[in-house]
């Protein structure tokens, strides 16, 4: 048998194998997609787009985010259904796994945030629910696309914030409750010009009136007489101390993020 031919036979052999080799690894190792269609309620195009933004929006944050649209889960809760799936994925981002991914049950009608690692400092318990409020009316109005988009865009807008701040997006630090400077210029502009036509009546009915120089010019020549001695009712002075009702540790108006026993943090879900 002539050795030269086998040699190029066990070489392409030896080449095929390692090609199989690097394809099953990269199949394995390959990052599951951000934006997972389940149902297949989105044409090709539109999540080729879907997964471009939350590309872009987890881009340099290392947290993932994810839209997950599933058929029914039946009467399972939407909230542990999420996180089992998150588990068994084997989602998030770096070490931590690090993510928030929201889950839409077409079928069932059912919808839940839910953030782990990173994510849960990143996205606070008002965030979410914030976010939420904004989502949910597109679902019920069967704005699928528009509603992932905005999701998409709003976890971009905080994770941005948080990587420029340095702090979560919280209540107390919402640009959308801060006052414009235009307003507060126009508070203070209106303040300023109500106290000045106050002080400028006031001036003007003090032009008759000259200050004595003497004490007795204060006193009626013939001294001053007391005729008549009465004691009138004039008010009843009364104090009262707020007592704010005691805040509610649960709520998410204390700030921060709530996290479950398993390390999970989000909002409980509900039905659209």
């Amino acid at each position: 048998m002539n050795t030269r031919t086998q040699h190029p036979k066990r070489f392409l052999s030896l080449l095929a194998v390692l090609l199989l080799a690097v394809s099953f690894s990269l199949s394995v190792f390959a990052a599951p997609p951000l934006v997972i269609d389940e149902y297949g309620l989105f044409d090709a195009d539109t999540l080729t787009s879907l997964e471009q933004q939350a590309e872009d929006a987890a881009s340099g944050h290392d947290c993932g985010v994810y839209f997950l649209v599933t058929d029914s889960i039946g009467e399972q809760d939407q909230r542990d259904y999420a996180k089992a799936y998150y588990i068994s994925h084997n989602l998030g981002e770096g070490d931590s796994h690090s993510g928030i991914l929201f889950l839409l049950a077409l079928g069932s009608r059912k919808y839940v945030t839910i953030t782990y690692g990173g994510g849960v400092t990143a996205f606070t318990d008002y965030r979410i629910k914030d976010m939420e409020d904004e989502i949910v009316p597109l679902l019920s109005d069967g704005e699928y696309a528009e509603a992932a988009e905005t999701y998409i865009s709003l976890c971009a807008d905080t994770l941005d914030f948080y990587a420029e701040q340095g702090v979560p997006l919280d209540f107390d630090n919402d640009p959308a409750n801060q006052p414009g400077l235009l307003i507060f210029l126009i508070i203070v502009g209106i303040a300023f010009l109500i106290s000045g036509i106050v002080c400028a009546v006031l001036c003007a009915k003090m032009k008759t009136a000259h200050q004595k120089t003497e004490a007795n010019d204060y006193m009626p020549a013939a001294g001053l007489t007391l005729r008549t001695q009465r004691d009138v009712y004039t008010h009843t002075t009364r104090t009262q101390v707020y007592d704010p009702p005691q805040q509610d540790n649960n709520s998410s108006s204390s700030g921060g993020s709530s996290v479950d026993s398993d390390g999970f943090g989000g909002s409980s879900g509900g039905s659209f």
